[in-house]
């Protein structure tokens, strides 16, 4: 946004800075410092004479002093110039020329090497940014493909940086990042939307979902706490059971990995597909909890 102003006033700094000293007229003192000195000369040996004629030693001092003014006169030139500019005459053509000649220079230099190209793509993204706001309505049946996918993640990403406030734009753009495999722009998206809304359930869960794929212990825990902080609020969410069992079962915790998957268990209808998968979850939870029991005794 002000990156072309920037550029302007940083080119006529330069060019102020650069030939300025050919704009102004420099005008030649020569004469002035001449004219001074004679009227101190004048001055000091008028001064000389009254001293002489007070102590007797000339007779004769309005002669002197009418010789001196003489001698004054005849120092000045007859044809003479008051503060004529000494400046070449073409001194402004000069300037004017070579600021121009910067401005093509400059622009000669920026324009293949310059991130103008960038700047217009990025633009033309953001522009496009309600298009892609369409499109994902269509995910199920036409999703975004890679290109599409970056595209739309740079455009959401600019309109978050004029408004950084939208809880619900750095949660969507938490889903774009990890769809795009961007594990570190999803974590820093999620955290965002959850400390701009943090009752909002799903915030929460999306948050603590990739909080339990980190390798940090810390960050393991904050997931599990944001988990139990969604139960506490609604008990039946079975996203939240579900992750919550997968870490009671990666920590060794295999009897509430068990009770919690047989809780997530009692809540889905029987025809639910993913019956058979949380059996097998319970059964591995609960030989694993035998075993476990077995190598204590």
């Amino acid at each position: 946004m002000f990156f072309w102003p920037s550029i302007i006033i940083l080119t006529f700094i330069v060019a102020f800075i650069c030939f300025y000293p050919l704009w102004r007229n420099r005008v030649s003192r020569a004469e002035t410092q001449r004219d001074a000195l004679n009227k101190a000369f004048y001055f000091n040996r008028l001064q000389e004479l009254e001293q002489e004629a007070q102590q007797g030693l000339s007779d004769d001092v309005n002669q002197f002093k009418t010789e001196l003014q003489q001698t004054l006169l005849d120092d000045i030139p007859e044809t003479r110039t008051v503060s004529t500019p000494t400046a070449k005459p073409y001194g402004k053509i000069w300037a004017l020329s070579g600021f121009v000649a910067l401005l093509i220079l400059a622009g000669s230099a920026y324009m293949p090497i310059g991130a103008w190209k960038t700047e217009i793509a990025l633009q033309k993204n953001l522009e496009n940014l309600p298009h892609f706001y369409q499109r994902l309505k269509e995910e199920q049946t036409n999703p975004l493909n890679d290109q599409e996918l970056q595209q739309f993640i740079t455009a959401l990403r600019l309109k978050l940086q004029n408004d950084p406030q939208d809880a619900e734009g750095w949660w969507l753009l938490g889903q774009s990042a990890m769809a795009a495999d961007n594990g570190q722009l999803a974590a820093d998206s999620y955290a965002r939307a959850h400390r701009l809304a943090p009752e909002n359930t799903e915030y929460q869960l999306a948050y603590a979902r990739i909080l339990m794929y980190s390798e940090d212990q810390s960050d393991k825990q904050k997931g599990t706490e944001l988990l139990k902080e969604v139960l506490r609020k609604d008990h039946t969410n079975m996203h939240a059971l579900n992750l919550l069992a997968f870490r009671y079962f990666e920590t060794e915790d295999y009897k509430m990995a068990s009770v919690t998957w047989a809780m997530i268990l009692r809540l889905m209808p029987e025809n639910d597909p993913r019956v058979p998968l949380i059996e097998k979850s319970i059964r591995a939870a609960r030989d694993a909890l035998e075993e476990q029991q077995n190598k204590q005794n």
